[in-house]
């Protein structure tokens, strides 16, 4: 019988932080992607026993049968693709089935990432008991693709968990990080102005991405998860505006956060489809946004990682990406 694996589909930051959380542990671990390529300055520094665990493979998620091929052996799938917002409805339910019909076949456990698009607006904190009143398309999408893993579960007999979180930032977030290298990392060290959309003082909930990808992995391995939606604790909310000063402090950078008003994103959209999808999201930015994974912490004991320390190890991966900048 061949050695059961652990198979990621998504080489981004959250996937990553799961493998190299599996790897730790001493699993078995396969990365999928289109490209197949393994994520750039994300795992290349395994020790030599923990890469001999690691492969990556080439799949497109949207083929059934390239799907069942990339998922042999699984014991564990993992799914941490996407796909840009204007793709959503077209691509997501086709990359979901695909994955639970390689689930049931391999009888597998499959962990899902999810975000929190489906909870009621104007809460004064969002936890795993919000009501589920999506105020958005893209929120009702993903309450109707929770709804479809909760229905394979009952019907078919799939074992799944969900794993919810509030917007990351973290080593290798990008464009779809408020936080990330496109919009706010690479202005503060190249000269530029750092923006972010919606307000600058509301309290606003941000989650470390390798706690993200942790506790991932710790609810696809754990009975106690499967079933149920999670959401990962958190430090404490601080507004964007003061979460971004302590990027600037420990950058060593005197810089002032700026934001895009919402008149010039709505105007760009007309001819941006990305951008005209993500107005609708606005609202998350724009009012308080406090979220609760207290209950994750409860049952599993972990701990969320403290601003100060996610922004360090942020930079300190910047600045491995980019050792012609200084940091500090």
């Amino acid at each position: 019988m061949a050695e059961k694996v652990n198979v990621i589909f998504g080489n981004g930051p959250v996937g990553s932080a799961a493998a190299r959380y599996l790897l730790q542990k001493g699993f078995r671990v396969r990365m999928v992607s289109r490209s197949g390529r393994r994520p750039p300055w994300m795992l290349d520094d395994l020790p030599a026993e923990a890469a001999a665990r690691f492969e990556t493979k080439s799949a497109n998620m949207l083929d059934a049968e390239e799907t069942l091929r990339a998922s042999r052996d699984a014991s564990h799938l993992y799914h941490c693709a996407n796909v840009a917002y204007q793709d959503w409805g077209r691509l997501l339910p086709t990359m979901q089935e695909n994955l639970v019909a390689a689930a049931l076949r391999e009888k597998a456990v499959l962990a899902v990432t999810e975000n929190l698009y489906m909870y009621q607006r104007g809460v004064e904190v969002i936890s795993e008991q919000t009501p589920e009143i999506p105020p958005t398309r893209k929120g009702a999408l993903r309450k109707q693709l929770h709804e479809r893993l909760v229905a394979a579960g009952v019907s078919r007999g799939l074992t799944w968990t969900s794993v919810r979180a509030s917007d990351y930032y973290g080593p290798g977030a990008g464009l779809q990080s408020m936080l990330g290298t496109d919009l706010f990392l690479d202005p503060v060290f190249n000269g530029k102005t750092p923006r972010v959309v919606g307000g600058l003082d509301q309290l606003h909930s941000v989650a470390f991405v390798e706690d993200y990808g942790h506790a991932l992995a710790i609810a696809a391995l754990d009975p106690r998860a499967y079933g149920k939606a999670w959401i990962v604790p958190n430090d404490r909310a601080r507004t964007t505006r003061d979460t971004a000063q302590m990027f600037f402090d420990l950058a060593g950078k005197k810089k002032v956060l700026a934001i895009y008003p919402r008149a010039l994103i709505a105007f760009l959209g007309i001819f941006n489809p990305l951008l005209r999808e993500v107005v609708e999201m606005l609202y998350q930015k724009e009012e308080p946004y406090v979220v609760d994974g207290s209950a994750f912490s409860r049952t599993f004991g972990f701990s969320a990682t403290p601003l100060e320390e996610g922004v360090k190890k942020t930079l300190a991966w910047y600045q491995r990406v980019h050792p012609e900048v200084k940091v500090g």
